[in-house]
């Protein structure tokens, strides 16, 4: 548990100071922010006064202290491992999705094989259905330059 300290009260500063020296570090490397006043912060803020939304009201203990920490310290890694949860099962539903048009093509590359022996057959009986029709044209013209002949 890393903390960073935003106090506007030098009395409580010290105090905080001393209740968690094992904890403070800067606010770049702290996971989350001890203030005495509200604060706008991207880091989680433990709010410690009289407010309304404060996590600890005055006065306390340094027992006290440590054990609504270390609560809320669990509260967010618990939010951020919920958070991490549904980023991997976001990436599994794209996997499987991922999954699942590599078998579509798969299956289109199956179908290929098929495709392309349809094709030549219908080819095939094309072909010889051309060939039967130039015959055809082919005698009836011979048929008519030969009653053209005869006449």
């Amino acid at each position: 548990m890393k903390i960073a300290l935003i106090s506007d009260s030098l009395l409580l500063d010290r105090t905080l100071e001393m209740y968690l020296k094992d904890y403070l570090t800067s606010y770049k490397l702290c996971d989350f922010v001890v203030a005495t006043q509200p604060v706008d912060s991207q880091k989680p803020v433990f709010l410690i006064g009289e407010y309304e939304n404060a996590n600890l009201h005055k006065p306390f203990t340094k027992e006290i202290l440590l054990q609504a920490l270390e609560a809320f310290f669990l509260q967010i890694r618990g939010e951020q491992e919920a958070k991490e949860e549904e980023e991997i099962k976001y990436t599994n539903v794209e996997s499987a999705n991922w999954n699942e048009m590599l078998k579509d093509v798969e299956i289109e590359e199956e179908k290929k094989p098929l495709d392309l022996e349809l094709h030549q057959k219908i080819l095939k009986v094309l072909e010889n259905y051309a060939k039967e029709i130039t015959m055809i044209v082919q005698e009836h013209y011979k048929e008519k330059n030969n009653e053209n002949k005869s006449k």
